[in-house]
């Protein structure tokens, strides 16, 4: 038999049953629509996290914060070691976390460590990674600003880079013009608290000189307390460990002072202590070092970030930013900082840390972390997002392979019949000539033209319900970004090899269900077909 007469007798079989035919490639149809569309939709989830978190510039942000040092039981004295003894009977498991935790109480309570900070040192490690494009400093102060006889508290702030993100907030004037220039940037509440009210009023206050202080305020406890503990002992000659331990002990006293063992007479002394304002002469305490001075010209106007704008924040939007309301370009600002004795030789609380975009974002984290420093990237959340749309992903597939797998049942039962119906026609197949062989791929043959048939129909139905289900699915996903703006075009994606193995899979799948029927009809004997009626 001549494969063109083949081909004639499986179209004329199927033919015969085309109801039944029909209705058997619907369901193939049906079957390769979903496996498609829903493979479709996970490459565009996948695609869209990519091109969301990828294509935004604070994915490749990398925050980085001085952590807390671990509780260290070798630091606790011999004769405090009672206090974190274990008593009572239980488990070694319940000992083990009882005692942990009686040692990080008493570490609260008592031992004062000063976190390990960001050094210029440190801050070169980080910057000498591999992917590290450029790392980020800040320095905040609290001072004050004053214009002729007018001033105002004003948070101060000075960042190692550029302070291009204000650009978007400017309402009057410019950014400073170099690192180096003698000019600040104010916020709009700081002009209004200068007396500078009006609207039309905000481009008179560019180019107003001002005098900023920085300091004195903020440590006046930090000096009374360096004056009990210290003898008396200037602040100019404390080192930057004394400051550090200064700095976290007045802390701790402030936040615990009910949970320290002293009277009430001593809690009382302790508490007029940790409330004395130190010296208050202002020239004194510039004398001493306390409070840096610099003198500027300011250059623009920022807008304020509201309590809800805020809310919207990140923990990757540095939180400085948000709060400052004096800026001060990189190199002058740092040149006022250092006049403060407890910046000298010290390092940061926190850092921002830029990946170069494609970089192994996950792998610079992992690095900073094993630095002793903790971390907020969009790394864990990108990671978390691209599995949790694996999960959805492999979820639709399963469903789109088991109506696949039930059409392929489906065609198993048409071509079973087939068969029964069809006996004295193989019979005389056979008597003639035809090969058992034969007879198996000629039903083998029906069972994959309904397949290529009802697949074909099947990827045409998918790209047109991807047309439709491509808008809502946008919809849905721009209200769950909010403000920001989509970058993803479509969500849908059929790449040509969705194509090829829908289709070759679809195939496949029906041709494997026609191989029951098919050994079925070789197995019949030709004269017993030819006596069937």
């Amino acid at each position: 038999m001549n494969p063109l007469a083949f081909v004639r007798w499986a179209l004329h079989g199927l033919w015969r049953q085309k109801v039944r035919t029909a209705l058997t490639g619907v369901g193939v149809a049906i079957g390769t629509c979903s496996l498609a569309f829903s493979f479709a939709l996970g490459l565009g989830l996948r695609a869209f996290i990519d091109t969301e978190f990828q294509g935004r510039d604070d994915f490749w942000r990398i925050l980085v914060r001085v952590d807390d040092p671990l509780p260290d039981e070798s630091r606790i004295p011999e004769n405090d070691r009672d206090k974190i003894r274990v008593r009572g009977q239980m488990s070694a498991e319940r000992q083990a976390r009882i005692r942990e935790a009686l040692i990080e109480r008493y570490t609260a309570q008592r031992l004062v460590r000063p976190p390990t900070l960001l050094t210029p040192q440190r801050c070169a490690a980080i910057a000498a990674l591999p992917d590290v494009a450029e790392i980020r400093t800040y320095r905040t102060g609290e001072g004050r600003l004053w214009a002729d006889t007018v001033e105002t508290p004003a948070t101060a702030l000075t960042i190692s880079g550029p302070l291009d993100e204000l650009a978007p907030r400017l309402i009057a004037g410019r950014l400073p013009r170099s690192p180096a220039a003698d000019e600040l940037v104010v916020s709009e509440f700081v002009a209004y608290q200068l007396g500078f009210r009006d609207d039309s009023e905000l481009d008179n206050i560019l180019s107003l000189r001002v005098k900023l202080d920085v300091g004195g305020v903020k440590n006046s406890q930090q000096l009374a307390l360096a004056r009990a503990l210290l003898g008396h002992k200037p602040p100019e000659e404390l080192t930057r460990g004394q400051w550090q331990v200064l700095e976290k002990l007045n802390f701790l006293l402030r936040q615990k002072l009910d949970l320290i063992e002293l009277s009430a007479a001593e809690k009382h002394e302790l508490q007029k202590l940790l409330n004395q304002p130190g010296d208050t002469d202002h020239e004194r305490a510039a004398d001493s070092g306390r409070i840096a001075t610099g003198y500027y010209r300011i250059c623009g106007v920022v807008r304020l970030v509201t309590r809800e704008e805020r809310k919207k924040r990140t923990p990757l939007d540095p939180w400085e930013l948000a709060t400052a309301q004096a800026f001060l370009p990189p190199d002058s600002g740092e040149t006022l900082f250092r006049q403060l004795p407890w910046v000298h030789d010290s390092g940061f609380l926190s850092a921002e840390v830029r990946v170069r975009p494609g970089g192994d974002l996950p792998a610079t984290v992992q690095a900073i972390e094993d630095m002793g420093f903790r971390t907020y990237s969009a790394a864990k959340w990108f990671t978390a997002a691209k599995r949790e749309v694996a999960l959805i992903a492999a979820g639709l597939n399963l469903f789109a392979l088991m109506a696949l797998f039930v059409a392929g049942v489906g065609i198993t039962n048409t071509l079973v019949t087939s068969v029964l119906e069809r006996t004295k026609e193989i019979g005389i197949l056979r008597a003639v000539g035809a090969t058992r062989s034969q007879i198996v791929a000629l039903f083998l043959l029906e069972g994959a033209i309904i397949g290529l048939i009802g697949a074909v129909a099947g990827l045409a139905l998918a790209r047109g319900c991807a047309v439709w289900a491509d808008d809502w699915v946008r919809k849905l996903l721009d209200e769950q970004l909010g403000e920001r703006e989509m970058l993803t075009t479509t969500i849908f994606i059929f790449p040509a090899w969705l194509w090829l193995g829908a289709l070759v899979f679809a195939v496949g799948v029906t041709t494997l269900a026609a191989l029951y029927p098919a050994r079925r009809a070789a197995q019949i004997h030709p004269i017993e077909a030819l006596r069937y009626n």
